[in-house]
């Protein structure tokens, strides 16, 4: 049986990581193990982790540089064949997911499905990820909330610490581009708040986007301008209108 860890980076966020450990703790699949890498947060966000200790393998607690080196922690910490990545507030969508995504004893090094974003005004939006490779130069296509990625593989490739906000989307780059091994399981995996980071600094995460796109598909060069210059354009408008609300 696969055992999966289960991730959860956090800091100051104390009501959304009782979500997510609840949602993590009610899964059916037997072979979990569940990690927490707090930011030394100063909210009550410890004393959450203290009650639910009896759900959790292993956590700590400590400064560090970012979201990104606090996830590269996190794998460094696991012991399962996959990992993924439900920091706070994020939720798996239902008791069987990861049961259901675990059939069939994958072997691939990149397994995931679609996801759910939960929008302030109480809406729903399905965001499927079946279509990945095409619009892979544009946008992150696959929500990281609902890949499950072989342990081995981010270790041998950590998430890059420099960036702020795309460093999975650096990481799916890098992996696809590299010829890895992936399948696509046309289930929802996870639910998300669209109030995340690359949703607040929408500004920096289309910089840093923009430039690994380039980076990486230098041949469209001229649609990765035209594509987030409109976008930068069009968030800027949506931000004056009543504010950004997406990822």
């Amino acid at each position: 049986m696969i055992l999966l860890s289960v991730i959860t980076v956090v800091r100051n966020n104390s009501a959304a990581l009782e979500r997510t450990i609840a949602s993590v703790a009610e899964q059916t699949w037997p072979a979990i193990e569940y990690i927490v890498v707090d930011g030394a947060s100063t909210d009550g966000t410890v004393a959450i982790i203290h009650r639910n200790r009896d759900r959790i393998t292993r956590w700590v607690s400590e400064a560090d540089g970012g979201i990104y080196e606090a996830m590269n922690k996190g794998v460094r910490m696991a012991t399962g064949e996959y990992v993924i990545f439900m920091n706070a507030g994020d939720r798996f969508y239902g008791p069987d997911t990861v049961a259901t995504m675990m059939e069939g004893d994958p072997k691939v090094e990149l397994l995931w499905g679609d996801c759910v974003i939960e929008k302030s005004d109480g809406s729903e939006e399905y965001d499927s990820a079946r279509n990945v490779l095409g619009p892979l130069y544009r946008q992150m296509t696959v929500s990281h909330q609902s890949l499950f990625t072989r342990t081995e593989a981010l270790r041998r490739r950590p998430y890059d610490e420099n960036l702020r906000i795309a460093a999975d989307y650096d990481f799916l780059c890098d992996r696809l581009l590299a010829g890895a091994t992936w399948e696509y399981r046309a289930l929802p995996v996870s639910r998300i708040d669209d109030r995340g980071m690359s949703a607040v600094g929408f500004e920096r995460g289309i910089a840093e986007k923009k430039r690994i796109a380039l980076a990486r598909f230098p041949r469209k060069r001229w649609a990765i301008h035209v594509h987030y210059g409109v976008l930068l354009l069009y968030m800027r408008l949506k931000s004056a209108l009543g504010g950004v609300r997406g990822r």
